[in-house]
């Protein structure tokens, strides 16, 4: 390379790093980037919070909380805005993030979403369904547990279980209180995928062992089937994974609901009691339940 070669080198590099150097500097985070660019930084705030809908169906009709991640300075004036959002109260994991670009003028030229919030696991409510599943079979184990339902058709024995699978019932969505192994009570909420088409069915079934040996169950997406009037059937959803905290909402409340799912052990004699829930078309009817799970055993409602 020659020295007039290296001397051009040299001075690209050092521009390329001036400009670095410089786009660094007006680089800003979370409060500062709010200070060093106010207008900008509320321009992508009040222009999110009027423009929920790129959030999708779940959220944008959600009461939600902008946080302001970064400001970074672009070309022409430019700046790029990048925000977290996520549910104002009830929410637990991770926020949602977005970019905005905005002019000189607060014009929003470009939004991109990146993240959808994701809430977590509700280890808690795990917590919840197995304290609750073990009381009700340690309870139950101490009363009278077997008896003569005088012919109610929804009492249905198999090989080894009694199963009693009640009517079902529809409702766009479901929610319910329930205390983790601590004590703490939060309010649980489901909502079907298909918001728009299809709702929730819930089933209150007890399952009774009838033998004097332990029978082991895995209540799972696998162990119940639910059909509707056009004989279409579907699995149940998990009610672990299913369930969010959410605010009260007496209209959807279902007394006494404590989510059926996971391993069950019931030995000679007891019997456990939980509800299972299906998404199903808006205003279906039902005709079967069929029970698989250690045992088969056919509930008909029509």
């Amino acid at each position: 390379m020659t020295e007039e070669n290296r001397t051009e080198q040299e001075a690209v590099e050092e521009s390329k790093d001036s400009h670095e150097s410089s786009s660094t500097q007006g680089f800003a985070f979370g409060e500062d980037a709010a200070n060093k660019y106010p207008d900008q930084v509320n321009a992508a705030i009040e222009y999110a919070a009027a423009n929920k809908y790129e959030y999708g169906p779940r959220m944008r009709e959600a009461e939600l909380t902008w946080d302001v991640v970064s400001a970074e300075p672009m070309a022409n004036d430019i700046v790029r805005v990048r925000l977290e959002y996520s549910p104002t109260s009830g929410f637990r994991g991770d926020p949602g993030s977005e970019y905005m670009d905005i002019d000189a003028g607060c014009a929003v030229l470009a939004r991109r979403q990146i993240n959808v919030p994701k809430e977590n696991s509700p280890v808690l409510l795990m917590g919840f369904t197995a304290f609750s599943v073990v009381l009700a079979v340690v309870m139950i184990s101490l009363m009278t547990v077997f008896k003569d339902e005088g012919g109610d058709p929804l009492y249905v024995a198999g090989r080894t279980l009694w199963i009693r699978a009640e009517e079902p019932k529809q409702q766009q969505y479901i929610t319910y209180t329930g205390a983790d192994v601590d004590g703490t009570v939060y309010n649980w909420a489901m909502k079907p995928l298909d918001e728009a088409n299809n709702e929730l069915t819930y089933v209150k079934v007890t399952l009774i062992n009838q033998t004097s040996g332990t029978v082991n169950l895995v209540v799972d997406e696998s162990s119940v089937t639910l059909l509707d009037g056009d004989r279409a059937d579907y699995e149940p959803l998990n009610t672990i994974e299913s369930v969010y905290t959410a605010e009260s909402a007496p209209q959807y409340n279902v007394p006494g609901f404590v989510p059926l799912w996971g391993t069950v052990k019931l030995n000679g004699g007891e019997q456990v009691s939980g509800m299972m829930v299906f998404e199903m078309p808006r205003g279906s009817s039902f005709t079967e339940l069929r029970w698989t799970a250690s045992d088969s055993a056919t509930i008909k409602y029509q």
